[in-house]
């Protein structure tokens, strides 16, 4: 029996080239297997040694000093196995982990051979002292030497003996004629099933292409991409009707589009037009983006004609649908935590049937939550009907709600008319300021609370209704109820599922977010900062701003910037509404008329110091309290402004105008000073 030594480095080295040998000599030749890992001390005179690598070599030179013969396997990748690096960026840098210092920079130079010279890889291997920190590893079977501290690691299985070892190894052994055509068959079907792969391959990236350039050509704009220099690297047939007779491909957009046509990302469809031929089109730029890296630009070019038709034609049909709630809680913006806990009830008991009651302010939002119930409710295909008790005489209430027959009254319409609760059917109807709604109404509205029908007026046919009930008030129902002016049994009845809205003062976290909201909507930007368009003591007063109309007051406001702003200049306290500047002036009116009035100690002098400021510092303080006759050091308004910040009355921040009056600070200046 023929004999045959192997000997390698590690021990999974040693298992996947003896598995591969035996392939190849079959049953011929018996075959032992060493590895250094294990350790072994033999003689291998008159033997054929396969040793695995030149650094094998020099650790076992004395043993197989006097071998017949000691062959150097030539070792290469396994193709099925490197498919996972294709994936990877060029320039990446990539840890090569192996057994050895020499097995590393040898498969470094095989993968680089096979194609990927522009992987930066640097050497892993048991004993080296420092190596470069890399995310991600790649090691030919020694995934176990990995370093703890890589995020992904590419196994790409152990190096095979190539087939001119092969060769060399059946020719020592005798063996070329017997198992030659075996060798020549194993590496012709190696061969093959690449060949076969890459087919594969091939015909997947085909079959994508034609899929993505039967999508590009089914899409309803004109598509084209090129590079970051304006070079096309793909458009679709649109593009080609557009610009028939032009050469495209690999041509410069500014062959066609003109040398001052600027290849950058537009925020909106109004930001370029481009006309051609008599036609005009909306063009948008995008960037096509990968980790970073701008892949290629997009230019979207979209007829402005079938535009304006499209948009005739939707407007149209919408004008049909006049019953739609247009907001979803995406439009509710909140970082106040009162709110948003406000928001997720409405969000659970929207999915419910029962009568909703929102009471709140005025401005703060009550439609808009009412709106957003309905969409996110299981009527949300249905009607939104909205009516408002206070902007209706209450001579036309009951035939708005309730609808008429025919001949009810003067003027009414022939054939009747359907009310807005027949209207709201299946859907919801949202009653707002329904405290102001009549007392003899009431009544009617209790009916249909309770029974589920209307009676038109004139009429003495019962229609049956199935509706949803929004209610909305900003007045307090439990003391008209005491009054006398509204039905205890009608507030108990719209009263099942109560929500309260919040008063903006309440809600200040809020304040910033919704300027930013609104200077962007009324604009027509995208990018403003906050900061870039209003000053920063502007910005202080509107936080602290007692925003007695809410947000409806803050939209008001905002919209009166934008349209009064100068260019390049930001928005001062002056530039804002007279209303606004002497609603916070009354406000601190009332508070130093009744101060005047008021024994305050030396804490609360400070405080109120701090409650007329949006802002200040500790030597401005002492500044503002000597004005007034009262001499304090620093030292006694540093130790008072602490006590303040223990008690929570005031917060404090670096700066000129570090302290600043908490809500807690500003109800105890209510309660001790400002006049009711």
């Amino acid at each position: 029996m023929k004999e045959l030594i192997v000997i390698a480095l590690g021990i999974n080295t040693l298992q996947s080239v003896v598995q591969q040998i035996k392939r190849y000599v079959g049953k011929k030749v018996t075959i032992k297997r060493y590895s250094i890992e294990e350790g072994f001390d033999e003689d291998f005179s008159g033997k054929v040694v396969l040793i695995t690598g030149e650094l094998v070599l020099r650790l076992v030179s004395e043993q197989v000093r006097d071998a017949s013969k000691v062959i150097i396997a030539r070792r290469a990748l396994r193709y099925e196995n490197i498919e996972q690096l294709f994936t990877l960026k060029e320039k990446t840098r990539v840890l090569l982990v192996n057994d050895s210092k020499e097995s590393c920079l040898e498969t470094i130079q095989q993968l680089k051979g096979h194609g990927f010279q522009s992987l930066s890889f640097f050497p892993y291997y048991p004993g080296i002292k420092t190596y470069e920190s890399c995310p991600i590893a790649i090691t030919p079977g020694e995934p176990h030497l990995v370093p703890n501290d890589i995020s992904q690691v590419i196994d790409i299985g152990n190096r095979q003996v190539d087939i001119t070892t092969i060769t060399e190894i059946l020719s020592e052994l005798n063996l070329l004629s017997q198992r030659g055509a075996v060798a020549s068959s194993e590496f012709v079907s190696e061969i093959i099933g690449l060949t076969k792969y890459l087919s594969v391959l091939n015909h997947k990236l085909d079959h994508s292409n034609l899929l993505l350039k039967t999508i590009f050509d089914k899409f309803p704009k004109a598509l084209l991409f090129c590079d970051d220099q304006g070079m096309v690297t793909y458009f679709n047939e649109k593009i080609k009707r557009m610009f028939d007779g032009y050469s495209l491909l690999n041509a410069n957009i500014k062959d066609f589009l003109g040398h001052e046509f600027k290849l950058q990302k537009t925020f909106n469809h109004e930001d370029e037009i481009f006309i051609l031929h008599d036609n005009t089109y909306i063009v948008s730029i995008d960037k096509v983006e990968k980790d970073g890296e701008i892949i290629c630009y997009l230019i979207e070019f979209e007829n402005y004609d079938i535009f304006k038709r499209i948009d005739t034609v939707v407007r149209s049909k919408l004008k049909d649908k006049k019953f739609i709630a247009h907001y979803d809680f995406t439009h509710l913006y909140s970082r106040s935590a009162k709110m948003i806990k406000t928001l997720e009830l409405a969000k659970k008991i929207a999915k419910r049937n029962s009568t909703i009651l929102i009471q709140g302010e005025s401005g703060t939002g009550k439609e808009l939550l009412a709106q957003a119930i309905h969409n996110a409710s299981l009527r949300a295909d249905q009607p939104f009907v909205a009516v408002n008790f206070a902007a209706l005489a209450t001579s036309i209430l009951e035939s708005e709600l309730f609808g008429y027959e025919e001949g009810a009254f003067t003027g009414a319409k022939k054939g009747g008319k359907r009310g807005l609760f027949e209207e709201a059917h299946q859907g919801t109807i949202f009653m707002d300021e329904i405290g102001d709604a009549p007392l003899d109404l009431q009544v009617k509205l209790l009916r249909v609370l309770q029974e589920g029908m209307v009676r038109r007026v004139g009429g003495n046919e019962q229609v049956p209704i199935d509706i949803r009930i929004i209610a909305a008030t900003n007045v307090n129902l439990e003391e008209k109820v005491k009054e006398g002016t509204f039905r205890q049994d009608l507030y108990y009845r719209l009263n099942v599922l109560p929500l309260q809205t919040l008063p903006l003062r309440e809600r200040r976290e809020d304040i910033l977010l919704l300027l930013h909201h609104y200077i962007n909507k009324f604009s027509n930007s995208g990018f403003y900062h906050i900061n870039e368009y209003i000053e920063k003591e502007t910005i202080e007063f509107l936080q602290h701003h007692p925003w007695p109309g809410n947000v409806r007051e803050l939209v008001n406001v905002v919209e009166y910037m934008v349209n009064v702003k100068m260019p390049n200049q930001k928005i001062q306290i002056n530039d804002l509404p007279y209303y606004v500047l002497k609603e916070a002036a009354d406000q601190k009116d009332s508070v130093v008329k009744n101060v005047s009035k008021s024994m305050m100690s030396e804490q609360e002098h400070v405080l109120m110091v701090i409650y007329l400021k949006f802002g200040i510092g500790r030597r401005k303080i002492v500044q503002e309290l000597a004005q007034k006759g009262i001499n304090m050091g620093e030292g006694k308004v540093k130790s008072i402004i602490e006590t303040l910040r223990i008690q929570q009355l005031i917060q404090v921040n670096k700066g000129v105008r570090g302290c600043v009056v908490t809500e807690e600070g500003k109800k105890y200046v209510s309660r001790r000073f400002i006049v009711k």
